[in-house]
């Protein structure tokens, strides 16, 4: 049984292993079974409910495979450091116009030129409930958090 103490230091423990990678790939399940994958831009650091964010269009295919099967996996590289992490959670698209405005960079305009007034901007939420981890410091012993 987690304890909140626990949850709220596997949370830290997993900030601590993502904060210098802004992308992950998000990987979700399509209609036929297979496997997508993409690139996602971090957009926040986990909260501390376990919760991960990411800026999307609402009509990508993505969030098509999301509304059919919640289970996705996100993993963050940094080869550099050589670390590891494969963060599974429970995806949802989220509107809310005042998390957006929370979360919001101007980095993402890259990929959302009319920034918060594009018609289409959602949110994917991801709840985190489990994640791996291989780091260089831990010579690559897998770790596994449960949230």
């Amino acid at each position: 049984m987690t304890t909140s103490t626990d949850q709220n230091q596997h949370i830290e423990k997993l900030r601590g292993l993502i904060q210098d990678i802004g992308c992950g790939m998000l990987t979700s399940v399509d209609e036929d079974g297979s496997l997508h994958s993409r690139p996602m831009d971090k957009t926040s650091e986990i909260e501390s409910d376990g919760t991960l964010w990411f800026f999307t269009n609402a009509s990508t295919h993505k969030v098509f495979e999301i509304e059919h099967r919640q289970q996705v996996n996100v993993s963050f590289t940094s080869s550099d450091k050589q670390r590891y992490v494969s963060i599974s959670g429970i995806a949802e698209l989220v509107r809310d116009r005042n998390k957006m405005q929370e979360l919001w960079k101007p980095k993402l305009k890259a990929w959302f030129p009319q920034g918060l007034d594009e018609s289409d901007l959602a949110l994917l939420k991801i709840k985190i409930n489990r994640a791996d981890y291989w780091d260089s410091q831990l010579k690559f012993q897998q770790q596994t958090i449960n949230l």
